[in-house]
């Protein structure tokens, strides 16, 4: 397990007192993936060396100039993956077959395997979680969808090209806006982001290891749900 995931790094900057709040709350939607980065949580500002920041955008998310940085930006606030998770989440509620439900994609859509293996997980993840008994996932946290995933990779990818030099600090706060907008005709509440962050991360692993760093992550954040 990550050290830095046992305690947050509330970076109390004083500039965040006069952010409006949709800046602020464009921030929270980002604060699951910033654990995840080891970024400070409620400023702009990551708080890692440039040079790490520069080497995050590239390796993790092949970001490596402004276009690439721009393109990726814009695929997370036009599609992500909602589109898939839309897509595949009826079926998998329509059966608690995971076997069924392989068949019933494998018949409805042509090359899926990366689709496949996204349904597994998610399926796979909720029955650990019912298990687990924490978090609890509801019907209607799986119905919501992962947008708060894909605009918290938004606001985290934002921070860092910004500070690598990509994008300037006024676009980036755009961009740390028009997540927070995209969210709130979803997601209403910190906890209803935190969830969706949550299944969106999930779909993408089948390690235990991983999902659990995460409800980590989940819980670590309980104290900011305000």
């Amino acid at each position: 397990m990550k050290m830095h995931l046992k305690t947050l790094r509330f970076n109390y900057n004083p500039l965040n007192l006069i952010l409006n709040a949709k800046r602020k709350q464009g921030l929270r939607i980002g604060y699951m993936q910033a654990i995840l980065e080891n970024f400070c949580l409620n400023s702009i500002e990551t708080g890692v060396p440039q040079q790490e920041v520069i080497k995050l955008l590239a390796n993790k998310f092949n970001c490596i100039d402004s276009n690439s940085t721009y393109s990726l930006l814009e695929f997370l606030i036009n599609e992500g993956d909602r589109i898939s998770y839309a897509i595949q989440t009826p079926f998998l509620l329509s059966t608690d077959n995971l076997n069924e439900f392989e068949k019933i994609i494998r018949d409805r859509f042509f090359g899926v395997e990366r689709f496949v293996q996204q349904g597994k997980n998610l399926y796979n993840f909720v029955k650990y979680a019912e298990e687990r008994r924490d978090p609890i996932i509801w019907l209607n946290d799986l119905e919501r969808g992962i947008i708060g995933c894909d605009m918290g990779l938004l606001v985290t990818i934002a921070r860092a090209a910004h500070e690598s030099g990509y994008i300037s600090r006024e676009e980036a706060w755009e961009y740390i806006e028009q997540a927070n907008t995209l969210c709130n005709d979803i997601l209403h509440t910190p906890e209803e982001v935190d969830k969706s962050c949550l299944i969106g991360r999930a779909i993408k692993s089948d390690r235990i290891e991983d999902w659990e760093q995460l409800i980590l992550c989940y819980s670590l954040l309980k104290k900011y749900r305000k």
